[in-house]
């Protein structure tokens, strides 16, 4: 079990780049790979691994030890949730992982509009209105077995992130941050004690690489949802029975081999990853067939699993999506 150590941000850094407001709920959401061809695995190892094992009893522990070690440090955060969901094989399809000791059990949350705690990494940058994202362009842009070069996996993720923004029924702006050459991500610095990774916040969606993390249980991608709390609390400040979203955190696991327009796709799992991003789940009914390999239908980008390349947005991903930001911002 990896040792969890936290390093609050509050004794890092108090510029309007890590809010007072931190965040209650980690969400875990994953894409799982059963392509019947099996994907390559990496030889090389990330520098924090969660190994082999059951990926529940590995989350549930590593939440219990997290909620320990953010309580003794009087952060104003916990981890509330875990979701994901394993390659074909595994003995757990998908489970969702609560923790029994929090206040407030919203599942479901969302980004509200012109929310003025998200001005140090949203509208510092540019407008609330917007929703922005960032994309680590250090040696995490980088897939292991560099088959793939950063400039070409940063072009799948801005792909993914751009048919979303392209979908014609919102109106909502998709803006890409500078990561300002830094590393990414505030769940890795967390787990490292702050050797890898970073306390501040780039964006509202951070795809923060493939380096720093890996996952148990034939994972590909994970979302990471933060939410404002007060008082350890989530809040809702536009009372529509939804925990407010401070912002999300993407991780591409590192085990394997990534390519572009092959398996396993960048661009979609970028997608995958970025519709849960912008607040979308997994849908579409999943079938497994009498040589146990799975199957969903209707196809779609955000099916609970990947089953090789598949990064065009399908009726079902559009009107997910469009339901949620059709009126954006004046819902």
């Amino acid at each position: 079990m990896l040792p969890v150590t936290v390093t609050d941000p509050y004794t890092v850094e108090r510029s309007p780049l890590m809010r007072k407001a931190l965040p209650l709920v980690l969400s875990l959401v994953a894409a799982a790979c059963v392509d019947p061809v099996t994907p390559e695995r990496s030889v090389q190892e990330p520098l924090l691994s969660s190994g082999a094992g059951d990926a529940a009893a590995e989350l549930s522990a590593q939440m219990d030890a997290t909620n320990a070690t953010l309580a003794a440090s009087g952060a104003g955060y916990r981890l509330a949730v875990a979701e994901f969901l394993t390659q074909d094989g595994a003995e757990a399809a998908g489970t969702t992982i609560l923790q029994k000791d929090l206040g407030n059990k919203q599942l479901s949350a969302d980004f509200v509009p012109r929310d003025p705690r998200r001005t140090g990494w949203s509208g510092l940058f540019g407008s609330t209105d917007d929703i922005s994202y960032a994309i680590d362009q250090t040696t995490d842009a980088v897939p292991t077995g560099n088959l793939v070069s950063a400039a070409a996996a940063t072009a799948a993720i801005v792909r993914g992130m751009d048919s979303w923004d392209a979908a014609s029924c919102s109106t909502l702006p998709l803006t890409r941050n500078s990561d300002f050459g830094l590393d990414v991500g505030l769940v890795a610095f967390q787990l490292s004690g702050g050797a890898i990774g970073s306390p501040f916040v780039f964006a509202d969606v951070q795809h923060a690489g493939w380096r720093d993390l890996n996952f148990a249980g034939g994972v590909l991608g994970v979302t990471f949802t933060f939410v404002f709390t007060d008082n350890g609390v989530a809040t809702d400040i536009d009372n529509n029975k939804k925990a407010d979203v401070a912002f999300r955190e993407i991780y591409y696991d590192p085990s394997w081999v990534w390519r572009i327009d092959g398996n396993i796709d960048i661009e979609s799992v970028a997608a995958h990853e970025a519709g849960h991003g912008l607040s979308q789940a997994h849908f579409g009914n999943i079938v497994q067939r009498n040589d146990g390999s799975f199957d969903a239908s209707p196809r779609a980008v955000m099916n609970a699993f990947y089953n090789g390349p598949f990064a065009a947005l399908a009726g079902t991903d559009l009107g997910g999506h469009c339901s949620n930001w059709a009126a954006w911002p004046n819902q």
